[in-house]
């Protein structure tokens, strides 16, 4: 009998958990802003929605540290990782995420937030030695980057104009989050990354609702009991997928978790006609969602083992 944790033992069911939670977060996102009555162009009470969801969620992860015993108070050292985090994490990335994800469709949303994966590539390149582009993840970048131009291009039946709030506003977002996985690698060597992630999440929504309420943000919002479950569910989101991506980090080989990434823009796709019964299914769609995947586990498949 293994007596392993699951966990340990198994990568398939924890990265499908992971990847339909971060692919429900657009439609989830986009329905909290119609339940709570957040218009398009209100910067600040976006700003509030996104500080309670990561302060949320950073208390959850801190807490479940507690729970394991584990230290919470971070060394004196890490407060300028934790910072650094949390400047392009939590607060660079998800300003032009929230931002971007209430003008521009669902679908369009989930295949450019996916990008990142290839902006990490990217930056990486000229940060690590040891991870240089070569040719596989080039051609996967080229690819993807390609999946994007096909989502962006053509008018007609679907096709939504491109917005620099929009569109532009979620690949910038995109490239914040790529950033900031690289930093993250090079940040968190040697100290504890749930730890790490907690406090750069709680700092960072804090900001943000800091930042909302000099713009008046929070008398914008319609609280109700649909719009704070929606609100709860995209804390323990954001708290139940990392501490689970993290484990399996722990457990198994990098590129045996990360080859999962690709399922992400798909549920998020799917998610998006379910949720927001969005007309996901065009050939334009679907081509450029297949870019995009098979850009991603090209650039996170483990290479061939030399004899």
């Amino acid at each position: 009998m293994n007596n392993k944790p699951f966990i340990q033992r198994n990568t398939l069911i924890p990265a499908l958990i992971c990847t339909v939670l971060w692919g429900s977060a657009i439609p989830v996102v986009k329905t909290g802003y119609e339940l709570l009555k957040i218009d398009s162009s209100d910067l600040f009470a976006k700003f509030i929605f996104a500080g309670y969801r990561f302060a949320l969620a950073g208390l959850l992860v801190l807490l479940l540290l507690k729970l394991q015993n584990k230290p919470v108070k971070p060394q004196k050292d890490a407060w300028s990782a934790i910072l650094m985090l949390c400047a392009v994490q939590t607060i660079l990335q998800y300003v032009f995420y929230y931002l971007g994800v209430g003008n521009t469709s669902g679908v369009r949303g989930s295949v450019l937030s996916a990008t990142s994966t290839f902006f990490s590539v990217i930056v990486a390149h000229f940060v690590f030695v040891t991870d240089k582009i070569t040719p596989k993840k080039g051609i996967g970048c080229i690819i993807g980057f390609a999946g994007v131009i096909a989502i962006l291009s053509g008018n007609g039946l679907g096709n939504e104009a491109i917005k620099l709030t929009g569109e532009g506003f979620m690949l910038m977002s995109a490239v914040g989050q790529g950033v900031g996985a690289v930093i993250s690698r090079k940040v968190a060597t040697g100290r504890d990354a749930m730890m790490l992630t907690g406090w750069q999440l709680f700092i960072g929504g804090l900001v943000l609702i800091l930042v909302g309420l000099c713009g008046g943000g929070q008398s914008r919002i319609y609280i109700t009991p649909k719009g704070l479950i929606l609100l709860l569910y995209l804390a323990l989101l954001s708290a139940v997928a990392f501490c689970l991506w993290t484990l399996m980090l722990k457990y198994h080989p990098v590129a045996k978790v990360t080859i999962y990434m690709f399922l992400v823009p798909v549920f998020g796709s799917i998610l998006s006609a379910v949720i927001l019964n969005e007309n996901v299914f065009t050939i334009k769609n679907l081509i450029a969602l297949m870019l995009v995947c098979i850009g991603i586990l090209l650039v996170n498949k483990a290479p061939k083992k030399r004899e």
